[in-house]
């Protein structure tokens, strides 16, 4: 699939309302990464060619690994700006997706945010909602490819196994899409979240209430 980017790339590279890269907060995690990603080249150059891939790996998979899927550890909170997700360590999809931007683009490698359209159970008892994930643009990988940070799971926490890599050459997300269920990967690289989305984050303060209304629909508007 091809997919569609804002003709000005450097949308990908600046902060807003909910992608707070000038956080300061965002800033030391953000060198916190380039600084390990130095450290992994200088012990394996061989296996990490390429400083800025390998800068983008280290972003990855801190928000993966170090901030906790809010709904698989069974808490309540909602956050979403970028800063809140990393002062309370935890948020879901949506939230996640906000971090990695703003940490990516601190790091000056530009990023989106992405879209799927998933059934929550995996089957047809449930509608269609949206999954959210990213876009990070690599000249080292020939340009936009995604990752997905949702945070991966051995199937021990009611949450089916997921698996997501951040592999130059080959997407590993967390969820691959089924057509045949109405499922679709969204092909725009969007600069920040729709409004669509927005307007579910503004309504609900506690998960258990957003998780029963996730944003399903996208506005077209960011």
């Amino acid at each position: 699939m091809e997919w569609i980017q804002r003709k000005d790339i450097t949308q990908y590279l600046i902060g807003s309302e909910f992608i707070d890269m000038s956080n300061p907060k965002i800033g030391i995690i953000a060198q916190y990464c380039m600084e390990r990603a130095l450290n992994s080249i200088a012990t394996d150059k061989d296996a990490f060619p390429d400083p800025e891939a390998e800068t983008a790996r280290q972003c990855f998979l801190l928000v993966r690994d170090e901030i906790k899927h809010s709904h698989d550890v069974k808490s309540n909170k909602v956050t979403f700006k970028a800063s809140d997700v990393l002062s309370q360590k935890e948020g879901i999809c949506f939230a996640k997706a906000n971090l990695l931007c703003a940490l990516l683009r601190q790091c000056g490698i530009p990023a989106g945010i992405g879209y799927q359209y998933l059934r929550l159970d995996g089957t047809m008892n449930t509608s269609l909602i949206l999954h959210a994930l990213n876009y990070v643009y690599l000249e080292y990988a020939g340009g936009w490819f995604r990752i997905d940070a949702r945070g991966n799971s051995d199937g021990s926490n009611e949450t089916e196994i997921i698996d997501s890599q951040f592999v130059i050459g080959e997407e590993k997300l967390a969820f691959a899409v089924h057509p045949e269920m109405g499922e679709c990967d969204i092909p725009f690289v969007y600069a920040s979240h729709d409004r669509g989305v927005l307007g579910k984050f503004a309504r609900f303060d506690n998960l258990n209430e957003l998780w029963d209304n996730l944003p399903d629909k996208l506005s077209g508007i960011e």
